[in-house]
């Protein structure tokens, strides 16, 4: 994790957008590290922002805190699971990736309109 102005963070991903692009099967199959994937995940590309003293505070993070980022959700997810919880998130979020691999979105405009995107298949999940 490094420190980044807000100029050079409005160059990067948020971590919120990227996670919905990844699978924990494409961890599994190493597609995170293939540049013409979906999931791919640019070492120092995402990142976070805090509040620390009242100020925003930006955040490189690296490829490496991502996929732990997506290990920590399927542990939460699995938790829900068995506690009989729909994670309406989760169905989504498997929707919309069964889109874009399908070729119904376009790769670059489902990136561009993430929050978009989710929210409808979130008023769908409903």
């Amino acid at each position: 994790m490094k420190a980044v102005k807000e100029e050079e963070a409005a160059k990067l991903v948020p971590l919120d957008d990227v996670l919905l692009f990844i699978t924990q099967d494409d961890v599994i199959h190493r597609r995170v590290f293939d540049p013409k994937h979906r999931s791919f995940v640019p070492n120092f590309g995402v990142f976070i922002k805090t509040e620390e003293q009242g100020k925003m505070k930006y955040y490189a993070v690296t490829r490496q805190m991502v996929l732990f980022a997506v290990e920590r959700r399927k542990s939460w997810r699995m938790l829900q699971s068995k506690a009989g919880i729909v994670n309406k998130d989760y169905v989504a979020q498997k929707a919309f990736l069964a889109k874009v691999d399908k070729g119904e979105i376009p790769l670059a405009e489902a990136k561009a309109r993430t929050k978009e995107f989710i929210a409808a298949e979130l008023a769908g999940a409903k």
